[in-house]
């Protein structure tokens, strides 16, 4: 039998209860939060945003740690408990309490995230998620994204299924590119990532097709400096070798 959908209400008033949950995490760095810091860490080395939009960014952990890196950061979040704390404790962010649905701006943003944040989305939705991210977007915008595995929610909905939030969608990989590829959006980077287990977690990072050799660029650019550093080394061996060998046959 199918699972009656939950309402606005419904979703809003379990997330108004997750406060604690989320300021522990902070405590306690949770070893998700982990992992998707060193994923920006890593396109913040290749790339510079002029300014971020966080979608779902509860109480702020990874809104702090993107301002770091970006002038303009936004994060918006359906919980008014979580936007309360948030604006306590962040600097350098501004933090808005709206349903994604609701939220309105004329800020184009270069950096777009949803952290754990698709699945907790009616799959209904999503086509809809990604229209209005397709408004909010520059022209070189890149999107990132993390979602649990859709094999590993099938095993928690099974075995655990107190652990799950009111809303948690099993998300296939071939249902998101059907979207992506709808309002020009690529995968430049796809990964899978365990944290309790093997392969839990999906990681995708989208870029405008037309952006793609932007980030190409910059790994090639690194690569042909690492390649120049070695040269360099091995010239100098190389240097060292032949005086050791040949420097007894110069005149004093």
């Amino acid at each position: 039998m199918k699972e009656k959908m939950k309402s606005k209400s419904e979703i809003k008033e379990f997330y108004e209860n997750f406060t604690d949950k989320l300021i522990r995490d902070k405590i306690y760095p949770n070893p998700r939060h982990i992992k998707i810091k060193k994923y920006l860490e890593e396109i913040f080395s290749k790339i510079q945003f002029n300014s971020a939009l966080e979608i779902g960014c509860g109480i702020g952990v990874i809104s702090e740690f993107i301002a770091k890196n970006v002038n303009s950061v936004v994060g918006i979040d359906i919980s008014e408990e979580n936007i309360r704390f948030a604006k306590k404790t962040v600097k350098n962010t501004n933090f808005y309490c709206s349903d994604f649905f609701d939220f309105d701006t004329k800020e184009k943003f270069d950096l777009i995230t949803l952290f754990d944040v698709l699945e907790h989305i009616p799959k209904s939705s999503h086509q809809d998620v990604f229209d209005l991210i397709d408004k909010l977007s520059s022209t070189s915008c890149f999107v990132a994204i993390t979602v649990p595995d859709p094999h590993y929610l099938s095993f928690m909905r099974e075995h655990h299924p107190e652990m799950l939030q009111i809303v948690d969608e099993s998300i296939y990989f071939n249902e998101l590119t059907s979207i992506f590829s709808v309002f020009n959006f690529e995968i430049i980077k796809y990964e899978k990532y365990g944290i309790d287990y093997d392969n839990q977690y999906r990681f995708y990072l989208l870029s405008r097709k037309k952006e793609k050799y932007i980030l190409e660029k910059a790994i090639n650019a690194d690569r042909n400096k690492f390649k120049s550093i070695l040269a360099k080394i091995a010239n100098r061996i190389t240097i060292i070798r032949s005086r050791w060998k040949y420097g007894k046959f110069l005149k004093k």
